[in-house]
């Protein structure tokens, strides 16, 4: 790369983008250790000579640090890149020009501090995490928001991303120093409403509290002076009525989508009524006699809203709340969201949710966490068969790597925790699900009235009896499934090319975007 970024702009501009080009579409990880160390020493030259006063090659350069960095992508120590990021924020602290291109610069140089510290929050030894916290970029992100650059021409947009990756940075420190980061954010934003007054309170919430995850007891608790709770009608603004039953609160379903949601979910009613003769009974003190779907338009909006409205966890692909269906009135609830990445319509986990309902309605007694224990690989597993069938090659492949050595037992199948990992969780569960279902449905049956019998004690001895009568059959049964698999990938796979590298969806948040600004070819990101 070029020492002298202003003499070989059209040069330097072009070599960038390819480089973020091959990030998409190339396998990074067949770069050889010269090239890595090459492109190192690259971007930490430019990181030393660039500054906004080239803002096409400064927006580049931040791009590539969280495609090329993001999880020790590239093994490489960080050195100074940390504070480089910092001196380039630094730069942005006054308004200066109100170009578009000023704008792309500084929106990548935040995205680029928030997309690597999101990257290493679920990596607890990972070096990048340990050297991005060892640097100060929290304090230039602190400095940078309450600056007067952190209110563009264009809107507040920096001010928000700002507090969004203060928020990665708050979720990557240990828990008993997280206020800290929390109580110095909390007060910019209060020195900012004395300015601003309830716009200040909005950037505050939509980009630091719920990005956080301090949820609506935080809103209407420490920061009920910044925080404004919105009508659930104001963000849902859509009713449908499936049956009496089954209702549907959306954000933006069209007609057509939400009769097709409904017929997923009646659908698949009789199926689960059929596999564990439930008679369509409901178990005894159950008052669930509705479920209510709530739709977001995709994750960013249900991360944001469904914490502000129904004080639920967000940090997951939605979740059933059974309530307590003992008290009457109680209202059993799925928080969903569109599957906005895929081009044909589908509500994300809807049926395996729809089951978990189906199963405390008509099978289990009592509410969540009723029975002591043994009961996630019966509410995940039934979920999962019930809502895939046969088609889980997640599952099936899963069994295929293992190999018949390294195979749980059904008796560790059936202990199974939810912090066991998702591969207990839901492919093995799966697996135990479905081997009953087609080999000893009459098992599956009688467990089902023991629990909805209230009756833990029968469904624990029959565990024991079925974990035994059964191992070496299901080890068998298994087998069959996994000799069954193509050895090979179907040709017309095959001549498929290859899929781009693409962001995690679940990694920035699309309001926080500025409407201003335009994807496109020089601006790619997938």
């Amino acid at each position: 790369m070029a020492p002298h970024p202003r003499s070989h702009r059209e040069a330097l501009f072009n070599h960038l983008q390819y480089l973020r080009a091959y990030s998409y579409f190339a396998d990074v990880d067949l770069m050889e250790d010269a090239q890595i160390q090459q492109l190192h020493r690259g971007l930490m030259t430019l990181g030393q000579t660039l500054d906004r006063q080239t803002p096409e090659l400064l927006e580049q350069w931040g791009v590539l640090l969280y495609r090329f960095y993001r999880q020790d992508g590239t093994g490489q120590d960080l050195d100074i890149l940390p504070q480089l990021l910092a001196n380039q924020l630094a730069s942005f602290e006054t308004v200066g020009s109100g170009s578009a291109i000023q704008d792309y610069a500084l929106w990548e140089l935040l995205r680029s501090a928030g997309m690597l510290l999101e990257s290493v929050r679920r990596v607890p030894d990972s070096l990048l995490k340990q050297q991005l916290l060892e640097s100060e970029l929290d304090q230039a992100l602190l400095s940078f928001a309450a600056s007067d650059g952190a209110q563009r021409p264009s809107g507040d947009w920096p001010q928000q991303n700002a507090y969004w990756a203060l928020a990665m940075w708050q979720l990557n420190q240990p828990a008993e120093i997280r206020l800290l980061t929390e109580q110095r954010v909390a007060k910019l934003a209060r020195d900012d409403q004395q300015r601003r007054g309830a716009q200040a309170g909005r950037a505050f919430t939509l980009g630091f509290l719920v990005n956080a995850f301090l949820g609506q007891q935080a809103c209407t608790g420490d920061y009920a002076d910044l925080c404004t709770l919105p009508k659930e009608e104001e963000i849902l603004p859509i009713e449908h009525r499936c049956s009496d039953s089954l209702y549907i609160r959306a954000q933006d379903l069209t007609e057509a989508e939400l009769n097709q949601t409904c017929g997923r979910l009646t659908s698949q009613e009789q199926d689960f009524h059929l596999l564990l003769a439930t008679d369509q009974q409901p178990v005894a003190d159950d008052h669930n006699d509705a479920l209510k779907v709530v739709v977001f338009k995709n994750w960013s909006q249900y991360n944001a809203y469904g914490q502000l409205l129904f004080d639920i966890d967000t940090d997951n692909g939605g979740m059933y709340i059974e309530g307590n269906p003992g008290q009457a009135g109680n209202q059993a609830t799925f928080y969903a969201y569109r599957a906005w990445w895929q081009e044909e319509f589908q509500v994300w986990n809807l049926n395996h949710e729809y089951i978990h309902y189906l199963d405390g309605r008509f099978v289990k007694y009592g509410g969540f966490g009723h029975f002591p224990g043994k009961m996630v690989w019966w509410a995940e597993g039934m979920a999962e068969y019930v809502s895939k069938g046969h088609d889980n090659p997640q599952a099936m492949t899963l069994a295929r790597d293992y190999g018949v050595d390294n195979w749980p037992s059904l008796e560790e199948i059936f202990a199974t925790h939810y912090t066991d990992g998702l591969d207990r969780t839901y492919r093995w569960s799966y697996l135990a699900v479905r081997y009953f279902c087609e080999n000893n449905r009459e098992a599956l049956q009688a467990l089902g009235r023991s629990l909805k019998g209230n009756d833990f004690t029968a469904y624990d001895q029959a565990l024991l009896a079925l974990a035994r009568e059964n191992q070496a059959d299901f080890n068998d049964w298994l087998s069959e499934q996994v000799d069954a698999m193509p050895q090979e990938m179907p040709q017309l796979m095959l001549a498929q090319a290859p899929q781009p590298r693409r962001e995690n969806r679940y990694s920035y948040r699309d309001y926080l975007k500025p409407v201003h600004l335009a994807s496109g070819e020089e601006h790619l990101h997938l």
